[in-house]
């Protein structure tokens, strides 16, 4: 086996042993386990049929359950109550009958009496909704009569609003109706069967609701109907208490497609399609995947009752269709369950199985995993030092000795590594340490010419502050210095070359190449100072002297390699750029500056950081003036300290502006400004050099005019 650099994939001892020991045995429990989850699953699917022959069962005795107790009901009606009684009358003594049988049969909503003439009343219970005729539902409001009258003019509907008890709260005055109770589904069969009829489902007249009416021809009068309305919606309730598992899903549907019955049955009914076709809802009106999917796959078996696997949003599901029968046999009530559910108790067998197993081989492995800790902890342990060391991260750990000597061996010699790479960094830079080991970079003689970014500093009067002190006090105030300085340098992502004796030489964009090496350069400096002026404090805190530092900038190529010789070599930089850098800072001390940087670093280092012009000069061992600028400060979101000092800021701009009449020749618009500068700022030496320079040509200029 290979890696993905084709190499040969290395595999750990521990793990080699523990692999083999783990395949044998999983090998023996997974085959038991395979044939137990076969035989659990043919006992599930066998199980779940069962359960769906229950619920239809129990839907059938539901429906049938039903109908005897309103067969009985209309039995009594027919042989106890005139139909041709008036129309007003007949009316309570149908609330009765009706509020004794909504108790056993919730189903019941309604209870009529149809005539031969065309006249009707029915009574309707307000629970599920009452005909839009009548308004809103007043307060206490439990009934409504409805009274269907033919007279000469046409025939007339009128309502009749009543409470709990009978009472009538309100009416309704007659509207012209086209409702004949002669043409309903259920008059006709009544009158020609001697039984009960029970008819097909269909949608009510006066309330967008689907349900059955059974009816049963009057007695006294062959041409009057008792009949009792019953909405389909109980059979919601019905089935979600079927429902169980949650999962389960139940529908009762025609042959046609419409829906007669499901757990939301009452969310599903507010779909208005149906209501602006005048037709019952549909399954397809649904918008639902699932019972979509349900009756197409029914539609797919021609209505054959056979198991089905169907997926629905890449879940599959376990479905059934059975037809309901019971003198219902256009009705089927279809059953899903998602596969996985049902599955669950194998599928939960299985998973103890393998716990079990799992259990079974851990503890055999305890034992082989211990023995091949044992031997491979050691080799784990010195791995992820040498993995530690060469990231630079040097702890010196204090290791337990080892049992096995060729182990205490390696450990010795990892302490030696440590030991030597810790203290190489500390006289080599970090980078060019961190490209050796990476191989990026060669020990060879020679360099490459690239840009790079020249800092020197310098501390004024070291010689004073050095006679004044023990050397010990010397060495342990400049390493304190030092360490500051060049914490900061680093953190600015610099490479110190060398200490000088007070001085420190760095660079940015070798070994490692930054394009922002300017800008790295001017905040190194920047937070270099700022480092310092805390140090000092220390210092003047413990009753010494402060080592104020000077700091010279430039940027250019350099030579950047390898200088020295076949047994020793030194990672530096040399060129201009380098012998400018040092240039600029001894510059520091004609100006009382502190950070002097050349125009080309200014141009370069970005908008964030702020300078001000000191003059044009040739520095010391070049032929070409240069304009050189002050570093005061920079905006840099997160360090404040790094901002000018509040002389420098306020003065900037009144500064620029005495430059500018300098360089233009108007000396004496030039001293004005300066003078003011000097007024606010006298410590600043850069504005009475340029004052003076202002007199002496206005003298020498004064001079050349009275000679002519």
């Amino acid at each position: 086996m290979k890696s993905a650099d084709g190499s040969p994939r290395l595999w750990s001892l521990q793990a080699v042993v523990a692999l083999v020991f783990t395949l044998i045995v999983l090998a023996i429990s997974g085959s038991l386990i395979g044939f137990n989850h076969q035989q659990l699953t043919t006992l599930t699917l066998r199980d779940a049929e069962d359960d769906f022959r229950r619920i239809t069962d129990n839907v059938r005795g539901e429906i049938s359950g039903g109908f005897r107790i309103t067969g009985s009901v209309l039995d009594t009606i027919t042989l106890t109550v005139d139909p041709t009684m008036p129309l007003e009358e007949l009316g309570p003594r149908l609330l009765a009958i009706l509020k004794d049988l909504e108790k056993p049969l919730p189903a019941a909503m309604g209870i009529f009496v149809g005539r031969g003439d065309g006249t009707h009343v029915v009574v309707q219970s307000l629970a599920g909704g009452g005909p839009p005729e009548i308004g809103p539902p007043s307060d206490g409001a439990a009934y409504v009569f409805m009274i269907v009258e033919r007279p000469a003019t046409g025939p007339t509907a009128r309502w009749i609003v009543v409470d709990q008890m009978g009472r009538e709260l309100r009416r309704v005055s007659s509207q012209p109706t086209t409702f004949d109770p002669r043409k309903r589904p259920w008059y006709g069969p009544s009158l020609t069967s001697q039984e009960s009829i029970v008819t097909s489902p269909y949608r009510f007249a006066n309330i967008p609701e689907a349900g059955i009416t059974i009816a049963r021809r009057a007695s006294q009068k062959s041409d009057a109907v008792f009949g009792i309305d019953m909405t389909l919606a109980s059979l919601d309730q019905y089935l979600e208490k079927l429902r169980f598992p949650p999962e389960l899903e139940l529908l009762i549907f025609d042959d046609a497609g419409t829906l007669i019955a499901h757990p939301h049955g009452d969310v599903f009914r507010k779909i208005r399609q149906a209501d602006k076709d005048d037709r019952l809802l549909k399954v397809a009106d649904l918008g639902e995947p699932l019972l979509r999917s349900m009756y197409s796959t029914f539609e797919k078996l021609s209505g054959r009752t056979e198991n089905a696997l169907f997926d629905v949003g890449g879940v599959n599901y376990f479905g059934r269709t059975e037809r309901v029968g019971n003198g219902f046999g256009n009705l089927f009530i279809s059953l899903a369950i998602p596969y996985e559910t049902l599955l669950g108790p194998a599928e939960q067998i299985r998973t103890n199985l393998l716990m079990i197993s799992a259990i079974s081989v851990a503890l055999a492995l305890l034992f082989v995993m211990f023995a091949s800790r044992r031997l491979s902890l050691p080799l784990r342990v010195a791995a992820e030092d040498i993995r530690r060391i060469m990231q630079f991260e040097f702890v010196h750990l204090q290791r337990k000795p080892a049992r096995v000597f060729e182990i205490q061996e390696l450990m010795r010699a990892l302490d030696t590594l440590e030991l030597a790479l810790s203290t190489f960094m500390r006289y080599v830079p970090r980078a060019l340490v961190r490209g050796i080991i990476g191989r990026k970079f060669s020990s060879d003689l020679g360099g490459t010419r690239q840009p790079i970014t020249v800092l020197f500093s310098d501390i004024a009067g070291f010689t004073t502050l050095a006679e004044e002190l023990d050397p010990e006090d010397v060495m342990i105030r400049t390493s304190r210095y030092f360490s500051e300085v060049g914490n900061e340098l680093l953190r600015s992502g610099a490479t110190i070359d060398k200490y000088i004796g007070d001085s420190i030489m760095a660079f940015w964009n070798a070994p490692e190449e930054r394009e922002d090496h300017v800008s790295l350069g001017c905040l190194g400096a920047l937070r270099a100072a700022r480092r310092l002026d805390g140090l000092n404090a220390q210092f003047i805190a413990e009753g010494g002297l402060p080592m104020r530092t000077r700091f010279g900038l430039h940027t250019g190529e350099a030579v950047v390699g390898n200088v020295g010789s076949v047994d020793r070599v030194n990672y530096t930089a040399l060129g201009h750029t380098v012998n400018i850098a040092s240039r600029l800072e001894k510059l520091n001390k004609r100006y009382a500056t502190t950070i002097l940087v050349s125009e080309a670093v200014r141009s370069a280092a970005g908008e964030e950081y702020i300078f001000r012009f000191v003059d044009r000069v040739v520095p010391e061992g070049a032929h070409v003036a240069i304009a050189i600028f002050e570093l005061l400060g920079a905006d840099v979101p997160g360090e404040p300290e790094l901002k000018p000092g509040t002389d420098r800021a306020r003065t900037l701009k009144t500064w620029e502006e005495a430059c500018a009449l300098y360089h233009s020749g108007d000396l004496e618009k030039a001293a004005a400004r300066l003078e003011k500068l000097i007024e606010l700022v006298p410590d600043d030496l850069l504005f009475r050099i340029y004052l003076e320079r202002c007199r002496a040509e206005s003298h020498k200029a004064a001079a050349v005019a009275e000679g002519s």
